[in-house]
């Protein structure tokens, strides 16, 4: 079983509590019992952490085809030449293979196009995942248009503009209303890009097991 490890140098991206921005770091030292990031930094600022800050990391293995992400504490800040904040050392491990991304339910506005089309069309993410979403609209699509999505997450400032394959067409008309709920199945997505939806996924997964007490 392969056993998740960090190492100095490791791209790193973080979040912390109810701000489910995502930070991005490397791992700066590590010793038995802790290890150290350099500031982190947002879309357009570095983010200040304090001691006790609960957080959670996610990294990806490319050797193993596979994401890792855990929990863990800020311990303290020290300047030693750069700024370092001190976490402790993980001790449980969340893999999430690529071909198998969790799906977190969510509402989020969006818009949609068939590629090659100008206009852009109404909708809400139902649920999202590194892998895809389902779309909830009044604008039919068919089974494997290519679209273009654009969206941005609740509670961040992560704006998203993806392509996709409709996987998946379902008619759920409510009240009168003729309403679509489409499977949508990313394609052409940078690494990176899918780096950020399941360090996403997982922040929020991580707050309400918190929030529930698990």
């Amino acid at each position: 079983m392969i056993k998740p490890e960090l190492y100095i140098g490791l791209r790193l991206e973080m979040t912390r509590g109810d701000d489910l921005s995502i930070y991005v770091t490397r791992v700066e030292d590590l010793s038995r019992l802790e290890f150290a990031v350099g500031v982190p930094f947002g879309d357009h600022a570095v983010e200040v952490f304090h001691p006790g800050d609960e957080v959670f990391c996610s990294f990806g293995d490319k050797n193993a085809h596979a994401l890792w992400g855990f929990a863990t504490r800020v311990l303290r800040r020290e300047v030693q030449g750069i700024p370092l904040y001190y976490l402790s050392l993980p001790t449980n491990f969340k893999r999430v293979q690529r071909r198998n991304f969790f799906r977190l339910r969510t509402l989020a506005q969006a818009k949609f196009r068939v590629m090659g089309d100008l206009p852009w069309h109404s909708a809400y993410v139902l649920d999202i995942s590194a892998g895809g979403a389902r779309l909830s609209h009044r604008d039919p699509l068919a089974y494997l248009d290519m679209v273009e999505i654009t969206f941005a997450l609740p509670k961040t400032e992560l704006h998203f503009i993806l392509q996709g394959r409709v996987v998946r067409v379902e008619r759920v008309d409510s009240q009168g209303v003729h309403l679509f709920h489409s499977g949508i199945e990313f394609i052409n997505l940078p690494i990176g890009t899918q780096d950020r939806l399941v360090g996403y996924v997982f922040a929020r997964v991580s707050e309400t097991k918190r929030t529930r007490g698990e």
